[in-house]
């Protein structure tokens, strides 16, 4: 076994301690899990926000600016990827992907960039 001088150690664990707290972090599924189930996530564009109330039960419901509305269902791969399909928007098709931890209470799936609000304060 090698041996490190005590200060290289602490100045290694320090490093990578450093690294970890600025790194983007994909969410496990169950983390996504309890953070989604009965709450809504706000998605803020240059066209304004839209809203998506993701149940418990795995509906979802969405509100763009303009009162435009849609209905879908929601999952989360064992590999921990968050899925929707929508009736209307993206044709039916379900979409996969990562949710990543932005820090500071914004995430990212996909191109979208969001926010989560505690229930369902938009009575979707």
């Amino acid at each position: 076994m090698r041996y490190m001088k005590p200060a290289l150690v602490a100045a290694s664990l320090f490093i990578a301690c450093m690294s970890t707290a600025n790194a983007q972090g994909v969410l496990k599924a169950e983390v996504i899990r309890q953070s989604f189930a009965g709450n809504t996530g706000e998605i803020s564009g240059q066209s304004g926000s839209t809203f998506v109330f993701w149940a418990e039960d795995g509906s979802q419901r969405m509100q763009k600016k303009d009162f435009d509305r849609d209905v879908g269902v929601w999952r989360i791969t064992p590999e921990g990827e968050f899925c929707g399909t929508w009736k209307k928007n993206r044709n039916g098709i379900e979409s996969c992907a990562p949710v990543i931890d932005l820090g500071g209470g914004n995430y990212q799936w996909g191109n979208a960039k969001f926010r989560i609000l505690l229930g369902n304060p938009k009575a979707l």
